[in-house]
């Protein structure tokens, strides 16, 4: 990066020897009639020769030298000599760029933006690296304060923006720098720049660090309808489900299993220990047909290896639950006497398990018209069925009727999903988040 005006070091080091030589009265008038007369630089023979010198030296990297011919500047400069001021501010710069000396940058910087001859047009650009210089050192408010004036300068870089806002974040400025963030996407976007998906992770981050899970929600939904990825839809999922588990309070099994079907939907179950977690979860509320279910995918795609035996002895276990159980259609007769809906729903939850989506669905209808079962985990259902089924329209219908807390999230992703190509973009999915 270059600060050092050459416009400026080529009006001192162009100038002659001797400083006092005066025109005579008729040029003097002539260049009056002419053009207006350019501001006359004052500086003195010994600053001059001094300034040429450390010039010289920190072209040459002799860094010793330079040093004791600023130091010689420093001692021959006026008071109050701002011309002399000005050349000497360059300098500095110019030695502590050359040296990577960033304190005595900072300082030069300083120096050089006190200067009433330095143009405007160059404030910007110092003020934003003076600002970087500053985050260097982990002086926050230094940074902020010579961001925002860069920002005043007319300085335009979308960087500018987003430091700001990782600036007002740190120091608990969450909506003032979320704004900011939104602002720089707004700009990239509109000129047709990606986005970087990690300013979607920061934003995300962001809010679930503050409790704000729904706002999180919305920037993931951002995220993932840009980059529908199967890394990103693990990523927002697992933020997801751990954030509602956090502090003590659990999002619980039958809302886990949901987001692990989207999981699995999106292809981001990414190892075995993910497959654990879904067929621990199916068999701890006893849905045994999709514990198996699940095991045979897993196997099948590889992510369950043949020496991880544990999953045999689930499989065991869940196969005999299944032939206690006996076969479905007797689930559903008794569903069909029973008072109240919940044999209906555990009959849907089999059909659904068994990829049998409109036989789900008629069985939930039943169990939400009898009643006594949890209507937005029921519809959540619906909706997961539909959308299994490419029924696009009838699934976001269910899913707008869940509405409120982690239930709530959990069908605006499935809404998202189904809103997605069918097909999610193939990209590595890496484990143990």
């Amino acid at each position: 990066m270059t600060f050092v005006s050459k416009a400026a070091l080529a009006a001192l080091f162009g100038l002659g020897a001797t400083l006092a030589i005066t025109p005579s009265a008729d040029a003097q008038r002539k260049k009056k009639e002419e053009a207006p007369a350019a501001p006359q630089i004052q500086i003195s023979e010994a600053f001059r020769t001094a300034a040429l010198a450390a010039d010289a030296a920190i072209k040459a990297k002799d860094f010793a030298t330079a040093d004791q011919q600023l130091a010689a500047a420093q001692a021959a400069a006026t008071a109050g000599n701002v011309d002399e001021a000005y050349f000497l501010a360059q300098l500095k710069v110019s030695a502590a760029q050359a040296k990577n000396d960033r304190p005595a940058l900072a300082t030069a910087i300083d120096q050089l933006l006190a200067s009433p001859k330095l143009d405007a047009g160059a404030k910007g650009e110092l003020y934003y690296n003076r600002g970087i210089l500053a985050l260097d050192a982990k002086q926050n408010a230094v940074a902020i304060q010579n961001f925002e004036r860069a920002r005043a300068a007319g300085y335009n870089n979308l960087d500018l923006d987003l430091r700001l806002a990782q600036l007002n974040i740190q120091g608990g400025n969450v909506d003032q720098g979320l704004a900011s963030i939104d602002k720089v996407i707004a700009a990239r976007k509109a000129s047709g720049q990606p986005v970087p998906p990690n300013w979607y992770d920061y934003a995300i981050s962001t809010l679930y660090k503050a409790n704000r899970s729904a706002e999180a929600s919305q920037w993931a939904r951002r995220q993932l309808t840009e980059y529908p990825t199967q890394a990103n839809w693990r990523k927002v999922l697992i933020l997801f489900r751990d954030r509602a588990d956090n502090k003590g309070a659990t999002l619980g099994n039958q809302a886990r299993v949901d987001v692990l079907r989207l999981m699995r939907e999106t292809k981001s179950l990414a190892d075995q220990n993910d497959y654990r977690e879904y067929v621990q979860t199916t068999q701890d509320i006893g849905l045994p047909y999709e514990t198996v279910a699940v095991i045979d995918e897993g196997r099948a795609t590889g992510k369950i290896p043949a020496s991880a035996t544990i999953f045999t002895g689930l499989k065991t276990t869940a196969q005999g639950q299944i032939r206690t159980d006996g076969p479905v259609t007797g689930l559903e007769t008794r569903a069909k006497s029973a008072a109240n809906g919940r044999a209906a729903a555990a009959a849907g939850n089999v059909y659904l398990a068994n990829n049998n989506n409109a036989k789900a669905v008629e069985l939930y209808q039943l169990a939400l018209s009898k009643g006594g079962v949890d209507a937005d985990e029921v519809n959540t259902r619906i909706g997961i069925a539909h959308a299994r089924a490419g029924q696009s329209a009838e699934a976001k219908a269910a899913f707008a009727k869940v509405t409120n807390g982690p239930r709530g999230e959990i069908a605006n992703f499935w809404t998202l999903y189904v809103d997605q190509p069918r097909i999610v973009a193939s990209t590595p999915v890496v484990g143990n988040n």
